[in-house]
């Protein structure tokens, strides 16, 4: 049988914006991962228009079952992230951020709920979590109000939108992510609202966290974004589009 018809079991997507420098080692650490494990995988690695090496850096890495998907322009994280899940064939659908902050043995973490939850996400903030690296205060205190804001506008209950480690049965990811309509910083936020209404249930699991120096997120613009998309979220909510 050809082995490009057999479908993986777990599908890794990883969204890259110039991410030369982090990307090749994220993807070593992966690899390091699976072959010590008997899951069937494969890599997505969605270039969202990077005008660095990344491609180059990844294709001279010579690593197996890695994709690369790419596009010209800049088109946002929660652009890539759905470019590159809605190509995911495996059973399990998993995206992580390309610095690897939460490192992805964690994975282990969540894969035990998925048979009772149909998305599994990791939390910073969770009884249990431990961030190995914090970063500076008022990244952190910025973090904690936009959480606040979340919680009281739209998502009650979870902890932690914003951590780069979400995991989805295939089924599920597909009705999330046709659905999508936020491309940015904020699109972490709508597909969790989406799960919500579409009746899935989430399990939000602790997991150790490095903050990276490097982060993109670093400019007040991001948070005024952000809060911009949220407003966005909420009145898609109200007129109920995510139930379509």
């Amino acid at each position: 049988m050809d082995a490009n018809k057999i479908l993986p079991e777990i599908s890794v997507v990883i969204p890259a914006f110039n991410e030369a420098r982090r990307l090749p080692k994220t993807l070593k650490a992966i690899h390091n991962y699976f072959s010590s494990k008997n899951y069937s995988y494969e890599i997505i690695v969605v270039d969202d228009g990077s005008c660095d090496n990344t491609l180059e850096k990844v294709a001279n890495l010579n690593l197996p079952n890695i994709k690369i998907l790419s596009y010209k322009s800049n088109r946002g994280k929660g652009y890539a992230v759905n470019f590159g899940v809605r190509a995911a064939r495996g059973k399990y659908i998993i995206f992580i951020d390309a610095d690897n902050s939460t490192p992805f043995e964690q994975i282990e973490k969540l894969i035990p709920y998925l048979h009772d939850f149909e998305v599994v996400i990791g939390s910073r903030y969770l009884k249990g979590s431990n961030i190995k690296l914090k970063q500076p205060l008022v990244r952190r205190l910025v973090a904690r109000l936009g959480n606040l804001l979340i919680q009281i506008l739209v998502l009650p209950g979870i902890s932690d939108t914003q951590c780069g480690f979400k995991m989805f049965r295939k089924s599920a990811a597909r009705q999330i992510f046709s659905r999508q309509t936020i491309w940015r910083w904020g699109f972490d936020i709508e597909i969790l609202l989406i799960s919500r209404k579409l009746g899935y249930k989430i399990k939000e699991v602790p997991i150790d966290w490095y903050n990276d120096e490097g982060t993109k997120i670093q400019s007040p613009m991001v948070f005024l974004t952000t809060l911009g998309e949220l407003l966005r979220i909420k009145i898609n909510s109200l007129k109920k589009i995510y139930k379509r």
